[in-house]
């Protein structure tokens, strides 16, 4: 089964770009040490010295030294502090272990020169052609950040869920397609049976830590609509109970971390990132291309869930 055809039947695929000489492996490696770049930078500029932050991204970690920190810390303090919008008070909001947006972690992961790097977008651009033909159309390329999980030994899957919402308007006829900029994926394909909106990560290191779906779950949205009872319209996670999935008979799959191996799903496929413990760090660079009647880039972050904003949807 070629790319196309897996993803389109069964709602998810993967390529390795290295093995297939689509890119080259330093292409990967210059990537990997520009998004390591930004994520010691944001450490360093809260006081910590590169001692205390280096990570050997091509080797297990046995020791962990960004969780279970003492609470004066400075590290507690990188990974957990935040200061008011309003120039207030600073204030400590704790979430074990660090891996939102909205600690450390994910702050580290979305600095908003993340988006704009040059070199990251270069890379990026290189996929169009592949995102063009999964579609079957011209593609609009979004700003998009990075993600890295650092090995923990309570490390658990992410929990389940689709990055759609499930709306019954549509139960039983697919919407228009979305608006380049609109952050809500409708329904798994629009009206004209092209995915309204395709996911995908660059994997930029070799980890166990990877990526997990549900095979087939994107063609179930009316059965899961209705167990949900059809939540309606979100731009945040819509979650998956595991028991539905179990009901509906959908087949769990696993893919491992492996650089250059650019993985894809549509929308509408329940999945989460798996747990990574006793392995060798994940770091993913997120791509983001839309369907669009020509071929653009956007020069703005636009709102998608915890992203930075510079347009508001």
């Amino acid at each position: 089964m070629n790319a196309k055809n897996q993803l389109d039947n069964e709602g998810y695929t993967y390529i390795d770009l290295i093995e297939s000489n689509y890119i080259s492996e330093n292409k990967f490696k210059s990537a990997q040490k520009r998004c390591l770049k930004y994520w010691y930078k944001y450490f360093t500029d809260k006081g910590l010295s590169d001692d205390n932050i280096k990570i050997n991204i091509n080797s297990k970690m046995e020791n962990n030294q960004y969780f279970k920190q003492p609470k004066d810390s400075l590290m507690f303090k990188a990974l957990y502090g935040h200061h008011k919008k309003n120039g207030g008070g600073f204030y400590i909001n704790t979430r074990k272990p660090a891996v939102s947006q909205h600690d450390g972690m994910g702050l580290a992961t979305s600095q908003p020169a993340i988006y704009k790097d040059k070199k990251l977008i270069k890379l990026k651009e290189k996929l169009r052609p592949i995102f063009n033909h999964m579609y079957g159309s011209d593609t609009h390329l979004h700003l998009s950040r990075f993600g890295l999980k650092l090995p923990f030994k309570r490390s658990k899957d992410m929990v389940t869920h689709t990055d759609m919402s499930y709306i019954k308007e549509f139960k039983n006829n697919y919407p228009k397609r979305r608006y380049i900029n609109d952050p809500v994926s409708y329904a798994p394909f629009s009206e004209n049976q092209e995915p309204q909106r395709i996911q995908a990560l660059l994997c930029l290191s070799d980890s166990d830590s990877g990526w997990y779906g549900y095979k087939n779950s994107h063609l179930k949205y009316k059965e899961i609509g209705d167990e949900l009872n059809w939540p309606g319209k979100t731009t945040s996670l819509q979650l998956i109970p595991k028991k539905v999935l179990k009901d509906l008979n959908l087949e769990r799959v696993d893919v491992k971390s492996k650089l250059g191996r650019l993985i894809l799903w549509n929308c509408g496929v329940a999945h989460g990132n798996s747990a990574c413990r006793e392995t060798k760090p994940r770091l993913v660079l997120y791509v983001n291309y839309q369907p669009n009647n020509e071929n653009t880039s956007a020069d703005k972050i636009i709102g998608l869930g915890n992203q930075p904003v510079e347009i508001k949807i």
